[in-house]
């Protein structure tokens, strides 16, 4: 959909996904307008123009532009496609928690700052966990469990979520492996990737090129490839066969990544569940290995992460 079909979208779900088909061909400025509409679908029936312009870093005529690209008359007419968004209290407790909230900014200092911080990632855990669709899911758990040799890759700041991700799963799933490993550069232990094996690759904004050069030598092979990162317009979701999308959004300058780490626990649920009973043996034996070698100072339940 564009300025040429003479018309507009009619919901905010429908606005999201006009933006997503003309992304790749904005220009850079319509595109981070297009990213932040898409990915704060909350915040544009609340701010004004002019506020979103600033925390999307553009000047507010690209939200105006934006807006008859997609076939509105003006801004002010794709922002009423949001109110459902300023109406809704389906979450159980909001009122409460936006109480809450207020009390802490009203006190300022520290408790301000947690009081946004709170905020954020209470925000980002909630929509992260509405994003997903469980077919989705239980779909890219198959392709795990089916896969030959299951890579995950995740350098910076998401190395650690995907070393998290692998350490527990590595418990049932003995086909799994960190990508990158000590030393090397994350194509280097993609050497022998080919169709029979998948590629779980983790990137977030500012999206890294290393990532993005290993998931597209692993489509080059054949491999299946699921992203987990933040927009629908990272580079990653549009190279990978299925995506996962998780917000990162907070209000100081390094990103949240709460979301992320509840996905990515949910994953690996999932994937414990769908496997069966061979699963849960392989995590009793696991512990048991540990408890009787003397690793824990307690004898752990299944599940413990030891």
């Amino acid at each position: 959909m564009n300025q040429n079909d003479g018309s507009a979208p009619l919901s905010a779900k429908q606005v999201a996904e006009a933006l997503t088909e003309v992304f790749p061909d904005l220009p850079p400025a319509l595109q981070a307008a297009a990213r932040y509409i898409i990915d704060n679908p909350r915040e544009v029936g609340l701010q004004s123009m002019r506020s979103l312009a600033g925390k999307a870093s553009v000047h507010p005529n690209a939200f105006v532009r934006l807006a008859r690209h997609i076939g509105f008359e003006g801004y002010e007419d794709l922002r009423e496609r949001f109110r459902d968004f300023l109406v809704s209290d389906d979450l159980g407790g909001f009122g409460d928690r936006a109480r809450w909230l207020q009390q802490l900014a009203a006190m300022g200092g520290s408790s301000a700052l947690l009081g946004e911080m709170a905020e954020a990632v209470a925000d980002n855990l909630e929509r992260g966990f509405l994003r997903q669709d469980p077919k989705v899911m239980e779909a890219v758990c198959d392709a795990i469990l089916e896969a030959r040799m299951v890579y995950v890759l995740g350098v910076g700041s998401a190395y650690s979520l995907a070393h998290q991700f692998w350490y527990v799963a590595r418990m049932a799933f003995g086909h799994m492996t960190p990508v990158p490993r000590e030393g090397s550069q994350p194509i280097d232990d993609l050497a022998y990737i080919d169709g029979q094996d998948l590629l779980i690759a983790l990137t977030f904004q500012p999206y890294r090129s290393e990532t993005m050069a290993a998931v597209r030598l692993a489509k080059r092979r054949g491999a299946r490839v699921v992203g987990i990162t933040d927009s629908i317009t990272s580079p990653l979701a549009r190279e990978a066969d299925d995506i996962l999308l998780c917000p990162t959004s907070t209000p100081q300058f390094f990103q949240s990544h709460a979301a992320v780490t509840a996905l990515l626990e949910s994953l690996t649920a999932l994937l414990v569940g769908r496997a069966g009973e061979e699963a849960r043996a392989r995590i009793e034996a696991f512990h048991r290995e540990r408890w009787e070698a003397g690793i824990y100072e307690e004898n752990p339940k299944l599940g413990a992460l030891g």
